[in-house]
């Protein structure tokens, strides 16, 4: 065999596993994960017409029609009951306790987001696969600016460094300074004239209460908070049109409905201001128009029925709204607790997954699970094996496509930088056992407070608090000594 032979064949043999490679990947379906910002399951509708049997006060007919269309887990969890420690778990597998760098959660990006440039995330897989990698919305997770910058009109942190192909991100959401978009890791002009200033306290359109909390900064001078979910979901509807070979992932984190509650006017074609008793509601009800415009998209563009669109919250819902709340809505659905408590209605979140001709409509799951699961599943769906490095997330496939009812975390766990706190818990089966703590910085002189039976308790009364029973006290020494243990050492959390 010659020379020129043997390169030709070399050659082809390159473009048979490049193809083979491209083939594979145009198998995998596209991904859309949605996490709503402060969520609970009562501010979705179908949830609180199951438990109250009356229409609920903010409809959400968008993200019911997802709950028709798939299923729907009963028992789903965020990986924190805040924004921020959620999402260093939803990009990692890993709750945030194992961020040494800052286990409670980064807001900012002039903090760094403890995450290793070759570490092991959502984006970093669908990129490995083949996908075409997205973001949109709030980061919410750091940055590498060491100190205030010089200059604010570029980032080089954030969705870009996790392997995104494309993003627009606010680094804070819409609740602090930088109010900035970057697309692409560029500043993104609101207006042609936009320059980069000061925004007044006025101008963020937070409540007066707020003033204190120092909320002014730097940020486009066109800034205005009402904008970002058209902007948002607009940018996510143009780049599903405009997605023709290879399958995509997009990470949606929707500003909705965190505050300040700055409702848009309309959203495609739909009164959002107004539309409620109040601007809670009116923010739940566009973050349903956002869902709705995606779901719209992925139909037109025929790419529907081949994705698995995941919607989820990253913390529990508000209570914020005085007049809703005295009508009857309840962002808790009936739970103990809300955002930032470690009771179940802090972290118990919804959970919808729709995968057209996979996943069985309008079906229900209780098996236990967290949103930071979706990192093990998509590895599975593109048959990238996981390194030893995320220890908290399990395959949720066989839940998706068969129904199955074995359980995947052996334990369950909470944080809560709640008043009074912080506080930590453990779940095993359907005892919950709640941790107190001195401080943040020490999580080792812990002292067990309550111990409830779930499936029994789901509201946790506090008259049926199980921490004095005599019969309960091995229990009790048992598991805090495991959650010390899983604390201490690198040790799953999974079966």
């Amino acid at each position: 065999m010659n020379r020129f032979t043997l390169i030709r064949k070399i050659c082809f043999l390159v473009f048979l596993a490049g193809l083979s490679s491209s083939l594979k990947a145009q198998d995998h379906p596209n991904i859309v994960i949605v996490m709503a910002d402060d969520i609970g399951l009562g501010d979705i509708g179908f949830y609180h017409k199951e438990r109250t049997g009356k229409d609920p006060l903010v409809p959400t007919p968008n993200i019911d029609e997802l709950i028709a269309n798939g299923m729907r887990f009963s028992d789903a969890h965020s990986p924190a009951s805040l924004c921020a420690p959620t999402r260093y778990s939803m990009m990692t597998g890993n709750y945030p306790y194992r961020n040494t760098n800052s286990p409670w959660g980064v807001w900012s990006p002039l903090t760094n987001d403890g995450i290793g440039d070759n570490a092991t995330t959502l984006s970093r897989i669908a990129k490995k696969a083949g996908y075409n990698t997205a973001f949109f919305g709030k980061w919410g997770l750091g940055g590498v600016w060491n100190g205030a910058p010089d200059d604010y009109s570029k980032t080089e942190g954030g969705a870009q460094r996790f392997g995104f192909d494309y993003s627009i991100e606010l680094p804070q959401g819409i609740q602090n300074k930088p109010y900035i978009y970057y697309e692409n890791g560029e500043w993104m002009k609101l207006q042609a004239d936009s320059k980069l200033v000061h925004i007044p306290f006025e101008q963020t359109e937070y409540e007066e209460d707020n003033r204190k909390r120092n909320r002014d900064g730097i940020g486009d001078s066109h800034w205005n908070p009402s904008l970002a979910g058209p902007i948002l979901a607009n940018k996510a509807v143009d780049y599903i049109k405009n997605q023709k070979q290879k399958p995509f992932f997009i990470y949606y984190c929707s500003q909705a409905v965190h505050v300040p509650h700055t409702p848009a006017e309309t959203l495609d074609g739909v009164k959002i201001k107004g539309s409620t008793l109040g601007n809670h509601g009116d923010m739940i009800a566009e973050l349903d128009a956002q869902v709705g415009m995606m779901i719209k998209a992925l139909k037109k563009t025929g790419t529907y029925k081949n994705t698995l669109f995941v919607f989820t919250s990253d913390n529990g819902g508000l209570n914020h709204d005085r007049a809703l709340t005295q009508a009857g809505h309840d962002s808790s659905n009936g739970l103990a607790g809300k955002k930032a408590s470690i009771y179940e209605g802090g972290h118990r979140v919804p959970f919808v997954a729709v995968w057209p001709g996979k996943i069985a409509k309008n079906s229900v799951s209780d098996v236990a699970i967290v949103g930071h699961d979706m990192v093990a599943t998509l590895s599975e769906i593109v048959n990238l094996p996981l390194d030893d490095k995320v220890l908290d997330s399990a395959n949720l496939l066989p839940i998706f496509t068969q129904n199955s009812d074995q359980p995947v975390h052996k334990y369950l766990m909470h944080m809560s930088q709640a008043a009074n706190g912080p506080f930590y818990a453990i779940r095993d089966g359907h005892y919950k056992l709640i941790l107190r703590g001195k401080n943040k910085k020490n999580f080792k002189d812990l002292k067990p407070i309550e111990l409830y039976h779930l499936k029994d308790n789901i509201q946790e009364q506090k008259e049926m608090n199980l921490i004095d029973r005599p019969e309960q006290a091995k229990r009790v020494a048992r598991m805090h000594k495991k959650y010390l243990e899983l604390r201490n050492n690198d040790t799953s959390t999974l079966f």
